[in-house]
């Protein structure tokens, strides 16, 4: 291998590697947001049959008020660009469980491409290791 050969190994050894972080990032907030919707599906379901339900609703960050949830048998669901919509706690849990699935798959696409840029990473340091050997 010669010296530049060498340097673009060296390179796209660097350009993988910020790929990775970057989609190790991408991952965690991912994992985070299945988090919530899961957190989200659970309360709901507790709130099934419930006539009113007392609930802590938050302010800021670790800051709560008390409030009581009167209607339990309607929610309202933002569908995207500034629109809500009333919906019944099942179709509400739909709307979370489609929306799980969905990030769920992309979640497996991502560790995918991150263990392929695993794997191209490692192909190129024994291609490098082997020259220099």
């Amino acid at each position: 291998m010669n010296e530049e050969e060498a340097r673009e190994a060296y390179f796209e050894l660097r350009v993988i590697e910020e790929q990775m972080k970057q989609l190790q990032h991408q991952i965690a907030q991912l994992e985070s947001q299945i988090s919530e919707f899961e957190t989200a599906l659970s309360s709901l379901k507790e709130l099934e049959g419930k006539d009113e339900e007392e609930a802590f609703v938050p302010v800021s960050s670790g800051i709560y008020a008390k409030a009581r949830i009167s209607d339990t048998k309607k929610f309202i669901v933002s569908i995207g660009a500034g629109v809500a919509v009333e919906k019944s706690p099942d179709e509400t849990a739909k709307i979370i469980e489609k929306q799980l699935a969905e990030m769920r798959q992309y979640r497996e696409q991502m560790i995918k491409g991150l263990q392929l840029l695993g794997a191209r990473a490692e192909e190129i340091e024994k291609k490098v290791a082997e020259e220099q050997g």
